[in-house]
């Protein structure tokens, strides 16, 4: 009886402490020991890189993705530094630019092929909703569907099974993809499940429209493809000739680098190059 008592004394005491002990302890160090393994960026940044990457239709995590852009950074100093040393600065700093002009074309063409693929996803939709499917279950059958789309309803569905309204996950994934044609869906697929009644006819009918709107895009896409032909070639020569240059002779390189009339020089160079990219884009851009 002596010992139970002692035993239960002790025990209580022990608790005791443990809990104030955690009353004690900051709860952000906690949460940084709860932090998963190799997540080593701040919150708020990698959720904007996560997104970037997501939009791109990049299965890696954000810390990946800035190994790889690191890796190939420092591929292109040496690559510089074999070919030409007096370029190991320009190469650098073209391998920095290329990191997010990549991830952009790469989203770019991401969300074409999501709006394109948008009306059939529609179609197969509507095709569930009629075959007797609730627009809910209909969400987790696309996410198994392949084509463009399908990562995007795979995190769609990742959504609603811990837990999240399909109103907020039909949120996320319109911010994920800001595509006219994916806000357009989104926010009908949205109010066909708040308001209820048949979901079938109007997203046939937006199916319809968006068919539509995409042949008038690809119609305008095709009118443009010279011009925007044009203007990769018209961009690309000066860099592709100054590579060319360094390579023949390294001498006229390395007075663009070692002396301060050639960095004025190279880096005005640079910045009207970026400023005409910029100002040719805006140009055959497709609306």
């Amino acid at each position: 009886m002596i010992g139970r008592a002692a035993g239960a004394t002790v025990g209580i005491g022990l608790l005791i402490v443990l809990v104030r002990t955690a009353q004690r302890s900051d709860p952000r160090q906690r949460a940084r020991g709860l932090r998963p393994a190799g997540r080593v960026l701040p919150p708020w940044c990698r959720d904007r890189i996560a997104t970037r990457l997501a939009r791109a239709d990049l299965d890696v995590t954000p810390e990946a993705a800035l190994r790889r852009w690191g890796l190939a950074v420092v591929a292109g100093g040496w690559c510089a530094v074999l070919l030409a040393p007096p370029l190991v600065v320009p190469g650098v700093l073209g391998a920095i630019v290329a990191g997010p002009v990549v991830l952009a074309t790469r989203a770019g063409h991401a969300d074409r092929s999501a709006r394109a693929a948008l009306p059939d996803l529609l179609d197969h939709l509507v095709a569930q909703v009629r075959a007797g499917g609730a627009v809910a279950e209909s969400m987790h059958a696309l996410a198994d569907r392949p084509g463009p789309l399908a990562s995007d309803f795979r995190r769609i569905s990742a959504r609603l099974h811990l837990g999240a309204p399909l109103v907020d996950a039909l949120g996320a994934w319109a911010d994920e993809r800001p595509v006219d044609g994916v806000r357009s869906a989104a926010g009908a697929i949205a109010m066909a499940t708040t308001i209820g009644g048949s979901a079938a006819g109007p997203l046939e009918g937006l199916a319809a429209s968006l068919r539509v709107d995409e042949s008038v895009a690809g119609e305008a896409r095709a009118l443009s493809a010279q011009a925007r032909l044009s203007a990769v070639v018209v961009g690309l020569a000066p860099l592709a000739y100054l590579a060319f240059s360094a390579m023949a002779g390294p001498a006229s390189a390395r007075v663009l680098v070692t002396t301060n009339a050639g960095r004025i020089c190279l880096g005005v160079g640079l910045l009207l190059e970026g400023l005409a990219a910029v100002w040719m884009r805006a140009l055959v851009r497709t609306p």
